[in-house]
């Protein structure tokens, strides 16, 4: 069984510097991943909301130059540069983004899908193995 696929993505892992207390940015591409987005529109007290929920899977076998490892291991590596993983408040971009950013606000002005990490669980076992994030 293969998971069907239908975009290259950008997945941007935010660490805590020690030193300037700031997040540091680090962006790795993943291609081949199913990336979906809903238009959830309801009804408030003032008038419709509407808002984007983005479903994302990473299938274990996708293609990417970095080795995932779990939040708890990335959080406290000095050197994280051959690795990525996935946390809540990281950013996932549609495509194939370059541009290096201080804070999830640069990406303003991209005019690509993106959104922020508010879900994850890592499936991988039995059939399709993947990675699940739920984001707004």
């Amino acid at each position: 069984m293969h998971m069907f696929t239908n975009a290259d993505i950008t997945i941007y892992n935010h660490k805590n510097d020690k030193n300037s207390r700031m997040d540091n940015w680090q962006s790795t591409v993943i291609k081949g991943v199913y990336f979906f987005v809903d238009n959830k529109v309801s009804v408030g007290d003032k008038g419709l909301n509407s808002a984007d929920v983005y479903k994302i899977r990473i299938p274990e076998d996708a293609e990417c130059e970095r080795v995932y490892i779990d939040p708890e291991s990335y959080a406290e590596m000095e050197d994280v540069s051959r690795y990525w993983t996935i946390q809540e408040d990281d950013i996932v971009v549609r495509g194939i983004c370059s541009i290096e950013i201080e804070k999830p606000a640069d990406l303003k002005n991209l005019h690509k899908k993106y959104c922020k990490v508010t879900s994850w669980s890592d499936n991988r076992f039995g059939g399709l193995q993947h990675w699940r994030i739920g984001g707004e």
